[in-house]
């Protein structure tokens, strides 16, 4: 389960958004740590296959570049009390958030959710995304966006889930 990158043409996806406040992220059956620099290559992997076969897809390279853009804060400053993955046993990433403040947006950005084809549809999405968002409550932030590209609608019913809604807006 995941969503796309983020993009600054307003006119391509929509923008879902809800308020920080009131999320209860629930536990999740594996540990969830903040993401480390470190993670870098492990997270391109995971995106590359949680994404293999859908709109979102796109070459390792591609995602490698896109990602330490986002840590990097080339989508806005990064958020790292917001970025989280879910670690399994064996140390291979499960499942990733990241959260940057896009300025384009006007609210902090959920940038990328990923979860591994053998852990989706149960629940580790909703749960890093619940995480995240609770973190951006603790840090202050009333709203909190994403764009979610057309036709992914795993992400979509996700969102839906936690509490988005789609918005019209016309900065």
């Amino acid at each position: 389960m995941c969503a796309g990158f983020q993009t600054t043409d307003k006119h391509l996806e929509p923008l879902w958004e809800r308020a920080c406040s009131g999320v209860e992220p629930g536990s999740c059956e594996l540990p969830v740590r903040g993401l480390a620099s470190s993670d870098l290559e492990q997270l391109a992997s995971l995106a590359h296959a949680a994404f293999a076969g859908t709109v979102d897809s796109a070459p390792l390279a591609l995602w490698t570049r896109k990602l330490s853009s986002i840590m990097n804060s080339g989508y806005g400053p990064f958020l790292p009390m917001a970025s989280l993955v879910a670690e399994m046993p064996s140390g291979q990433l499960a499942g990733a958030v990241l959260a940057t403040d896009f300025p384009a947006y006007k609210a902090p950005v959920i940038a990328l959710i990923a979860v591994a084809p053998d852990a989706q549809e149960k629940g580790l999405g909703c749960c890093l995304l619940g995480h995240s968002i609770r973190a951006l409550a603790l840090e202050g932030f009333p709203m909190c966006r994403a764009r979610i590209s057309p036709g992914n609608e795993v992400s979509q019913r996700l969102f839906r889930k936690l509490g988005f809604a789609l918005r019209s807006h016309s900065w």
